[in-house]
C-alpha cells in the first residue's frame, strides 16, 4: 500500500535579486514620468507633455521587463547548476507538495489514491521525506 510523502522546499537569496530591483526602479520613474508630464499638460497647456510622459512610460515598461526577466534568467540558471538561488520565478512559489510513494507524482493532501499509477494511500497521518 502506497503513503503520501510529504516534502519542504525552499531557496536561498543571490545577487539577481538586485536586477529585480533596478526593474521595479525603471517602473517607478515611468510612473512618476507620467504624472510629471500630466501635471505639465495642465499647467503650460502643452500637449507635447502628454506625449513625452507616454513615451517614457513605454521605455521604463520595456526596462522593467528586460531587467526582470534577466533577473529569472540569472535564478533558473542557478538552479539548473545546483546553485543555493531565492529569487522569486514567475508562477513559483515555497511550499510543500505532496508525492506518491510508488511513482513520485504530485498528489493531493488528501487523495485516495494516485491519479498516476493507481496505487491506494494508507489512511492517516503523512509521513515526512523518504
Amino acid at each position: 500500500m502506497a503513503r503520501i510523502i510529504t516534502e519542504s522546499f525552499a531557496d536561498t537569496a543571490g545577487k539577481e535579486a538586485g536586477l529585480a530591483v533596478v526593474a521595479r526602479v525603471f517602473l517607478v520613474l515611468g510612473t512618476i514620468a507620467v504624472l510629471l508630464s500630466i501635471a505639465l499638460v495642465i499647467v503650460r497647456a502643452e500637449f507635447f507633455w502628454l506625449a513625452y510622459g507616454a513615451v517614457s512610460m513605454v521605455f521604463c515598461t520595456a526596462y522593467y521587463m528586460i531587467f526582470n526577466a534577466l533577473s529569472e534568467i540569472i535564478a533558473l540558471l542557478k538552479r539548473l547548476c545546483g546553485l543555493p538561488c531565492n529569487a522569486a520565478i514567475s508562477g513559483t512559489k515555497t511550499g510543500t507538495i505532496y508525492l506518491c510513494s510508488q511513482c513520485r507524482s504530485m498528489t493531493w493532501a488528501d487523495s485516495v489514491k494516485c491519479e498516476k499509477c493507481g496505487a491506494e494511500f494508507e489512511t492517516g497521518e503523512d509521513s515526512g521525506p523518504e
